[in-house]
């Protein structure tokens, strides 16, 4: 196939500039939201951590999905561009993430750029042995990552297209299943930064979830944060739950 290495290179920039102001944006909200006493609470920076890590991935396996889709290739060059725009972004997001730092938050967000780093590894270490995420990646340069034991995935199946009518039948059963997270024993026995972790992305879903006619792309992105994260801190038969009622809004 032929491709024009310039062109990758020009959009990897523009990628990793958009995450960096994505985050931005979100961790601007988060200290308004938290107004002049909180942005020196814990709370806070853990929100920020959170919102972080979400952005990152995303936009790394988004950046990995378009080189590959682009160029039907793995490594080499193509490998060497996606880890320089990959690294990019990390850096992006911790300049703008120590930018409002205090002592309150220090100890958080130092904790924040290991864990970026770390995941930024793992997921280009995938791509270059020709994984994304638990699926192998396709020769026609199409990445399938429907896999029916991981419920994190469910919601980047096809292009996703919202249905409003199954969003009407389904939406309240969404938010019962938050609030019913929420008030459970095994969120109540989490580790205290995994529940303001959960609870944040939970309140940011269900708020779109009560709206009669939420917005998407918003719902679909917050949702599979919700999904993964539960899935992450050991609530699988929720996050298994969650997914399956987001899938029904996104296929009909």
């Amino acid at each position: 196939m032929t491709y024009d290495l310039a062109y990758l290179g020009r959009q990897l920039n523009e990628r990793a500039r958009k995450a960096a102001e994505d985050f931005g944006i979100e961790m601007a909200n988060m200290l308004a939201q938290a107004g002049v006493n909180g942005v020196n609470s814990s709370r806070a920076y853990l929100r920020i951590s959170t919102a972080g890590l979400a952005v990152a991935e995303r936009e790394i396996n988004a950046a990995l999905q378009f080189a590959h889709h682009y160029t039907n290739e793995h490594d080499g060059e193509v490998f060497k561009q996606v880890e320089y725009c990959a690294k990019q972004m990390v850096d992006k997001i911790m300049l703008l993430a120590r930018s409002r730092n205090t002592p309150v938050g220090g100890e958080i967000i130092n904790k924040m750029e290991v864990a970026l780093r770390d995941r930024k590894d793992i997921i280009l270490d995938n791509f270059r042995h020709g994984m994304m995420g638990n699926e192998k990646l396709k020769n026609d340069g199409v990445i399938n990552v429907v896999q029916s034991n991981s419920p994190g995935a469910v919601l980047q199946v096809g292009s996703g297209h919202f249905n409003q009518s199954a969003y009407n039948q389904n939406h309240q059963s969404l938010v019962q299943e938050i609030e019913k997270v929420l008030a459970s024993q095994e969120f109540a026995s989490l580790k205290p930064e995994d529940r303001v972790s959960v609870q944040d992305i939970a309140e940011v879903v269900k708020e779109e979830a009560v709206k009669p006619t939420p917005e998407p792309g918003k719902l679909k992105r917050w949702g599979d944060r919700l999904v993964k994260i539960t899935e992450d801190v050991g609530l699988k038969v929720v996050s298994g739950t969650i997914a399956g009622i987001l899938l029904k809004m996104y296929t009909g």
